[in-house]
């Protein structure tokens, strides 16, 4: 059962608790508490970029038949305009397909031991970024730029004890050892705050950390406490 559910970790279409699949790498006492993928608002316009640039070769296409036409006749023209429609939709196509495929593969996920991130770059390659619980130095969140705050989303970020190999300070780059961000996420300041209390758990109660509830994105306070009476397996 856990190979396959493994096998299709990075097409899960959406994390719901109880969190009972398993990622690769992950230790036979590792537990999962939380996996979340960016917004799908970041999908929604990413393929919305695509649209535009098919829309723009489309459009060009059509520009240069016209342009063509006018030297070589309309059955030149007629081609130009048939190949610009079928070359704009292989764009689109392909294109929707490459966004969507980097969107629900890149995953970060938050265990009882580590934070983890998986950043596809192709749909077939990608890099892992792995830090342990007990490097996190602090950790933050923060809302940057138009799109975070027109859309409500916001950035998680830990700061790692290890000395950064390079001077990036941002994420994508790989020699950026320093810091860990979760970036375009609805849940970033309370995900802040659950982070804080497993680091506090892992420094103090590490003999309770196994059982230390998972993170529940929108349950809070009486909420949460009412929800998680179904688990009694778990305290926090």
């Amino acid at each position: 059962m856990y190979n396959t559910v493994m096998a299709n970790f990075f097409t899960i279409p959406e994390f719901k608790f109880p969190y009972k699949f398993r990622f690769p790498g992950q230790n036979s006492s590792e537990k999962i508490l939380f996996s979340v993928r960016e917004n799908k608002i970041m999908l929604v316009l990413r393929i919305g970029f695509v649209v535009m640039l098919s829309l723009a070769f489309f459009a060009a296409g059509f520009g240069l038949s016209s342009f063509v036409g006018k030297v070589f006749g309309p059955g030149v023209s007629s081609a130009i305009n048939f190949f610009s429609i079928i070359l704009a939709l292989i764009f689109f196509l392909v294109g929707s397909w490459w966004v969507k495929q980097l969107w629900i593969k890149s995953i970060c996920v938050v265990t009882n031991k580590r934070l983890v991130k998986f950043v596809f770059t192709t749909p077939v390659s990608k890099y892992t970024l792995s830090l342990p619980l007990d490097m996190i130095v602090d950790t933050g969140s923060f809302t940057k730029g138009f799109l975070q705050t027109f859309f409500k989303l916001g950035t998680f970020m830990a700061r790692s004890s290890a000395s950064s190999s390079g001077v990036a300070t941002d994420d994508t780059s790989r020699v950026n050892k320093k810091y860990f961000y979760i970036r375009n996420v609805a849940c970033a300041e309370d995900l802040q705050h659950y982070v804080n209390k497993l680091l506090v758990v892992f420094n103090k109660q590490f003999d309770k950390l196994d059982t230390f509830r998972p993170f529940i994105p929108n349950l809070k306070g009486d909420r949460r406490k009412e929800y998680m009476k179904k688990y009694p397996e778990y305290w926090s």
